[in-house]
């Protein structure tokens, strides 16, 4: 047994560290680190390949737009209810800890945000 295995260290072959290459980073200088999978049928697939093909971007890209930037049709449910009810204790206990304006998270801004458009799709569903 080697040296490297008994110290419990991880056994890399000589292959995958000659031909790494550093990882890239986006126009803002962050690292993608992060990895989202999901399934679809492979209907969906194809309209969504050719959604991404019509529109120039990289499918990374096209996803993380989508996802954060366009209109979302929300299914209300127990687990949306109970998500939203969670998300809105963690806010409001996020707000009363804070002493100024500038402790403020924007990830809890933007959650709130979303929790607002939800609400306003829903009562503007049920006035229809």
């Amino acid at each position: 047994m080697s040296a490297s295995k008994e110290h419990g260290k991880i056994y890399r072959r000589d292959t995958l560290l000659k031909n790494t290459k550093p990882k890239k980073k986006d126009e803002k200088k962050r690292k993608k680190s992060a990895c989202v999978n999901f399934r679809v049928t492979p209907e969906e697939k194809e309209i969504i390949f050719n959604r991404i093909r019509l529109s120039g971007l990289k499918i990374q890209d096209y996803v993380a737009q989508s996802c954060m930037y366009n209109q979302i049709y929300v299914v209300g449910n127990i687990k949306t209810f109970d998500a939203i009810r969670n998300e809105m204790k963690t806010i409001d206990e996020h707000l009363m800890s804070l002493k100024s304006v500038d402790e403020l998270e924007l990830e809890k801004l933007e959650s709130l945000r979303m929790i607002l458009e939800i609400v306003d799709g829903f009562y503007k569903n049920s006035d229809s």
